[in-house]
């Protein structure tokens, strides 16, 4: 009997020092995700150096605080997509994460300006170098960004656009084991719309015959991860909030949207009328 406690405390002291081990790891990959990032911002804050004609893309000026909430709100992103949410669902989470400590920020348009600057910056020089799941990333944070000033900072919006924040998540992920995205055009003329210069312009005519594509939120679809030629997809016309690949997937997804649709066209509604007052 006493055999067996030992085994079994040693199985438990063994299993919980892996679970340690693997925590230590995770912050170490934290810690150097945290390292790697400031650093690139605070470059940015300072300038490149004189003898250097290296692009900023049009990001200006940063600022400390700038700083910390672009890499907070990054860190508490990836700390969700490890556990497997999807990316609505970690973008969030995210803004939750960080709305206590950068309330200043969030509720600061030029603040929130000097964020996206910095994102589009970055994001725009990872295309340059084909490092496409930051690229994608970055371009998530900033049109996420984008949505909350017109939504909650400006009220020009009634509700946050989530099709156009799958699309260019999707946008940037490989598909059947191919290396490069499957939607580089989308990736591409996001950021050269967005910067000043003109370095995207050569990378902008090589992929601009791609394909655009969407997203059917019908988890049960039947397409290769729910992907849709974009020129396909369908809105539901009472919200305007999801997109389908066809009128058998939104009606096989009717009993879940269903909640979300009747809040949707309700705020949509609150804020048409506040519009036409």
């Amino acid at each position: 009997m006493g055999r067996k406690r030992n085994q079994g405390k040693a199985r438990k002291a063994a299993k919980a020092k892996a679970e340690e081990r693997g925590n230590d790891d995770n912050n170490q990959r934290r810690n150097k995700r945290q390292q790697s990032l400031a650093a690139q911002l605070q470059q940015l804050e300072i300038g490149a150096p004189p003898d250097t004609k290296k692009c900023r893309h049009g990001c200006q000026h940063l600022d400390t605080m700038c700083i910390h909430f672009v890499v907070a709100f990054r860190d508490a992103f990836y700390d969700d997509t490890g556990g497997g949410a999807d990316v609505l669902d970690c973008l969030l989470a995210a803004h939750d994460a960080t709305m206590d400590n950068f309330a200043d920020v969030w509720n600061n348009s030029a603040k929130m300006e000097i964020a996206i600057s910095s994102l589009l910056s970055l994001g725009t020089q990872y295309v340059l170098e084909d490092k496409y799941d930051s690229a994608r990333d970055f371009a998530t944070f900033a049109r996420y960004f984008e949505q909350h000033v017109a939504v909650q900072v400006h009220q020009t919006r009634a509700l946050m656009h989530w099709p156009k924040l799958i699309e260019i998540y999707i946008a940037g992920n490989p598909v059947d084991g191919h290396k490069h995205p499957s939607d580089l055009h989308t990736l591409v003329k996001f950021f050269r719309k967005r910067i000043s210069c003109h370095c995207l312009d050569a990378k902008y005519e090589e992929v601009k015959d791609v394909t655009k594509m969407g997203w059917c939120f019908n988890l049960q679809c039947n397409l290769p991860q729910a992907r849709v030629e974009r020129s396909k997809t369908m809105y539901c016309d009472r919200c305007r909030s999801v997109t389908y690949c066809s009128r058998e997937c939104q009606t096989s997804h009717w009993a879940q949207h269903k909640p979300g649709c009747d809040k949707a066209a309700a705020a949509k509604a609150e804020f048409d009328a506040k519009q036409n007052t």
